[in-house]
């Protein structure tokens, strides 16, 4: 081979290879762009811009602090947030808790709060969450232990550790259902998995390789799911988003049920044991709330997951005093979700008030 021809292979090889790198690392580049423009303010949530904040001048700040937020690995309990510190959203202290705004209030009786990101305030600023609202309702100081996507069952997890680090509350509240359901009910997730069971599987399986193009190819596998996602949404929206089987799998949606009250009854007696009261509620979402829901696009798959669980639970919880039912929470007329489970400061104002009255 003569060589201008080697010369003319090299420079194509020279080509593919830039080619190739560039492609790589556009991705993840550009969701890193993506991630810095939305956290800094240049893209805002369109969430803030829903009728629920009509009258809200915090809501842009808190959903650009919102997509700053990240996230710790915690054995046992799988994650909490990590320390942040921003105008509506401040995270902090030994065990990574939203603040509870507790003014003029002493610790001679302690409330401690468990559920998911609607109990952490996923759409309210610091003093508009259920564990504050609830602590300026009552004058009774509060302590917020909720977690974006927690399970009924890593909140009984924390709530060991905190009894064995010595915490002894005088009562604790659980707080459940949607993340019970809208995990559970994955298709590739089980009873008794948690939200990032399959992606934490994913990692260690491959992690043991020395070369992985699971790994490798990573950033290309995350722009075909978006991409696939994105046309799935437009085509055919009813069929957009994950795969759930609980409504075809009715021994699954049972066990979900059945692993929900028994999360609830150990903590029962867990706190019983220590002197301390329990009150397991199940909560409200847009799929059973008679209220205003407009300016919510549905999602008939997850629905269908709800409609599977939500009664087997509400048949069970019937057996508990312990227990309450707060699916109608929110039957009001009046915008209060911002999504199928989280609250604008009306709604939350109405569940804390709510809980008021069952714990006084």
């Amino acid at each position: 081979m003569s060589i201008e021809k080697w010369k003319l292979v090299a420079i194509n090889l020279l080509v593919c290879f830039v080619l190739f790198n560039f492609l790589y690392w556009s991705v993840p580049t550009l969701n890193y762009l993506l991630t810095v423009s939305t956290a800094s303010g240049v893209t805002d949530d369109p969430r803030a811009r829903l009728p629920n904040y009509a009258n809200v001048t915090w809501a842009p700040q808190l959903y650009r602090e919102a997509a700053q937020l990240r996230m710790d690995y915690k054995s046992f309990i799988g994650w909490r947030r990590a320390p942040f510190h921003g105008e509506t959203i401040n995270v902090g202290g030994p065990y990574a808790q939203r603040l509870t705004i507790n003014r003029g209030m002493n610790k001679s009786k302690k409330v401690y709060f468990f559920g998911g990101s609607t109990m952490w305030g996923a759409a309210v600023r610091d003093d508009a969450t259920i564990p504050s609202q609830f602590a300026a309702a009552t004058g009774i100081w509060s302590e917020n232990f909720g977690e974006f996507s927690y399970t009924a069952h890593q909140s009984l997890m924390l709530l060991v550790q905190l009894l064995q680090d010595g915490h002894r509350p005088d009562i604790v509240v659980f707080y459940h259902g949607g993340n019970d359901v809208a995990d559970k009910c994955r298709s590739e997730l089980t009873p008794n998995s948690d939200d990032r069971e399959a992606q934490i599987d994913d990692l260690l399986k491959n992690s043991q390789d020395k070369f992985s193009f699971h790994v490798y190819f990573a950033g290309f596998r995350a722009a075909a799911a978006w991409i696939r996602y994105e046309i799935t949404r437009v085509v055919a929206p009813a069929r957009a988003g994950r795969s759930y089987d609980c409504d075809s799998n009715p021994e699954k949606a049972i066990k979900i049920a059945q692993n929900l009250l028994a999360d609830w009854k150990i903590a029962e007696q867990l706190v019983a044991s220590y002197g301390g009261r329990f009150v397991g509620i199940l909560e409200p979402n847009l799929f059973f709330s008679k209220t205003r829901h407009d300016h919510i696009r549905d999602n008939p798959a997850l629905r269908a997951q709800f409609q599977a669980v939500y009664p087997l639970v509400e048949r069970l919880m019937t057996e508990d005093d312990a227990l309450y039912n707060m699916v109608s929470a929110l039957d009001v007329d009046d915008y209060v979700y911002v999504d199928i489970s989280h609250f604008s400061p009306n709604g939350t104002a109405l569940i804390a008030a709510r809980m008021a009255e069952i714990i006084k």
